[in-house]
């Protein structure tokens, strides 16, 4: 795909007509947000969730009758207050104002100055209570909104899920995704380098507590023989995952003690062949 081919699509937010804020989407997995400030959109990268990488953002709903009300409330007492304090400072612009009359009007200034900062700091304080009730919290996963804005679904019933093709996570360019199933998902992920990986280093780390592994009867029968032949015990705990020590417990009775040897011939070759077919 050639780099300057660049196209974006904006990806509809579900549940919202606010336009207040908006996201495109480019087919190389890029990510523009419009807002008043930013109204010719700008790059943005987001976070990331499970490795993917995700938009979060709020959107202020509509806004309560109860809640409109209080806030209309405290506007008017600060358009009061605004008006008074303007007033008064026309009047100490004027040529006409005394001395004594400005002394006065700048004494009962202070207060009204006083009143409007409290009133202004309430106000801030009730809209950010209400702001809050009003927040509708949204997420985007990135490469789902790629996949629903470039790649056609042609079972959309079954194929819910996202694929990204190379394992990689952060790679949300149009061709590295492909819509899947939930089956075709568990498949890929078993064919990914870190699963494989991952799967590697949890067999290292439980292959030193084969030591402790539990022998069968037929195992010890076997083994017992064995050492009645002459087989070393290091071999034969190599053979069957558990260390020398089991072996020599083995062989002085401290473990599997009351395990004898008094079969037939053929009943002890037996363990022996299947032992052998197995290993």
């Amino acid at each position: 795909m050639d780099r300057n081919n660049v196209i974006w699509k904006e990806y509809s937010i579900n549940g919202t007509e606010d336009k207040s804020m908006r996201f495109e989407f480019s087919n190389y997995g890029e990510v523009k947000s419009f807002n008043v400030n930013n109204p010719k959109g700008r790059l943005i990268n987001g976070g990331l969730q499970g490795g993917y990488p995700i938009i979060r953002f709020k959107i202020l709903g509509e806004m309560d009758e109860v809640s409109a009300s209080v806030l209309e409330s405290i506007q008017k007492e600060i358009d009061a207050l605004r008006s008074e304090i303007k007033e008064k400072n026309a009047l100490l612009k004027k040529k006409s104002t005394t001395y004594d009359e400005s002394r006065k009007i700048e004494r009962s200034l202070n207060p009204k100055k006083e009143s409007l900062e409290k009133i202004l700091k309430k106000m801030s304080k009730e809209r950010a209570k209400i702001n809050k009730k009003r927040s509708i919290y949204y997420q985007i996963l990135v490469h789902k909104a790629v996949a629903e804005l470039f790649i056609p679904n042609d079972d959309p019933e079954d194929k819910q899920f996202v694929l990204h093709l190379n394992f990689d996570k952060q790679d949300n360019r149009v061709e590295n995704l492909a819509w899947a199933t939930k089956e075709e998902v568990l498949e890929h992920g078993r064919k990914s380098p870190k699963w494989i990986e991952h799967n590697l280093k949890l067999e290292r780390r439980d292959r030193p507590k084969r030591d402790h592994a539990k022998l069968t009867y037929s195992d010890v029968v076997f083994i017992k023989r064995k050492l009645e032949k002459g087989e070393t015990m290091a071999r034969l705990a190599r053979r069957f995952g558990v260390s020398s020590m089991q072996i020599h417990r083995i062989k002085t009775g401290e473990n599997w003690g009351d395990v004898k040897l008094t079969f037939s011939k053929e009943e002890i070759e037996l363990p022996e062949v299947l032992s052998e077919v197995q290993n």
